[in-house]
């Protein structure tokens, strides 16, 4: 069977020695001879016969989302397991009949959208995606915060900004707190290049901007990561504050240990808030370079000199991302079309 292809599969599946011989009908039916499958078959098993019932009941979007859950690696309790290229592809294509058939499925909506950002980078495909979820709910926050959250990556932040507005004529109660979380990052960046001149704004797509110069410069530096941030160059004021804290507070006893460790503890918060743009700063090259790569997987085409790609740098930032973006990226790498230096994203927004 072709990757990603659900074509020739098996007319016939059976249960238990039954052969099931009519299409569900029921949204209820369908869930609960899904649910004996799991109970009672192996997962391969259970992927061979909801293929062969696909088959005979193709506009079944429950089967479709149960085929693409499938065909992704099983759900761990300890480290997930990241799907490989062909996975992803096969999973993709059965996400995308499953909208069609029942366009109501978030889970669907949300499991395609994540699958087209973090493991295939397919970020206009993504754009396009939850653009069609929007027309279906048109007061759902998701597409909007993904669609901006795309739109920083790419460093298009005139566009950004504009969904960033549509989104907090939103009611705040409709945003969850780890969007609430994302978006204020984003808004962060957003402002941060509306400050900067628009020649200090990376485009990757650009051979000549200065910053490949920088990066060129540092392509054996690897990036700072957070804990060496917070370890070395934090915990250090932490502990002068806490040792100038103790040794003023020691007389009044127990009170006094109470108000040290209150006043730690205010320090590391307010220290580790205040140095973000510090930490920004020190990874501003394995940002940009980050960019890079999204717009390489955007654009399905290179930007990167080959002098950076062997470099430490670029070999850190891989190590970041899942196999299937790996593999994809390595297809990208190897055709080796240039970008063009114009080249911005087809999505217009609506």
């Amino acid at each position: 069977m072709a990757i990603g292809s659900l074509d020739d599969l098996p007319t016939g599946a059976f249960i238990q020695g039954t052969r099931f011989e009519r299409p569900m009908r029921t949204r209820q039916e369908t869930l609960e001879w899904i649910a004996e499958l799991r109970g009672n078959e192996a997962r391969e098993d259970v992927l061979e016969l909801i293929e062969s019932a696909l088959n005979e009941d193709t506009e079944n979007g429950i089967l479709w989302a149960e085929a693409a859950d499938l065909y992704l690696p099983p759900r761990s309790r300890g480290k997930p397991i990241d799907p490989d290229l062909s996975q992803c592809a096969k999973a993709l294509r059965c996400l995308r009949r499953a909208v069609q058939s029942d366009p109501s499925m978030d889970e669907a909506w949300a499991l395609g959208g994540l699958l087209m950002v973090d493991h295939l980078g397919m970020m206009e495909d993504a754009l396009e995606w939850w653009s069609e979820y929007s027309v279906i709910n048109p007061d759902s926050p998701v597409p909007l915060v993904e669609q901006v959250a795309i739109m920083a990556r790419y460093g298009e932040f005139d566009k950004a900004s504009t969904i960033m507005n549509s989104i907090e004529s939103l009611d705040r109660e409709m945003l969850s707190n780890s969007q609430k979380r994302r978006l204020e990052d984003i808004k962060s960046n957003i402002n941060n290049a509306a400050k900067s001149d628009e020649k200090d704004v990376f485009r990757p797509q650009d051979p000549n901007h200065p910053r490949w110069e920088k990066i060129s410069k540092y392509r054996n530096q690897k990036p700072v990561s957070q804990t060496y941030f917070l370890f070395f160059i934090v915990s250090p004021f932490v502990f002068m504050i806490g040792f100038i804290a103790s040794a003023a507070l020691s007389p009044y006893g127990a009170q006094g240990q109470i108000a040290t460790f209150l006043t730690i503890l205010i320090a590391f918060y307010s220290l580790t808030r205040v140095s973000e743009p510090l930490f920004r700063w020190m990874n501003r090259n394995a940002t940009d370079l980050d960019r890079a790569l999204d717009i390489e997987m955007a654009s399905g085409k290179t930007c990167i000199p080959e002098t950076i790609r062997e470099g430490r740098l670029h070999k850190k930032m891989l190590s970041f991302r899942p196999p299937a973006w790996l593999e994809r990226h390595q297809r990208i790498v190897t055709d080796g079309q240039r970008i063009s230096r114009r080249w911005a994203s087809g999505y217009e927004l609506k």
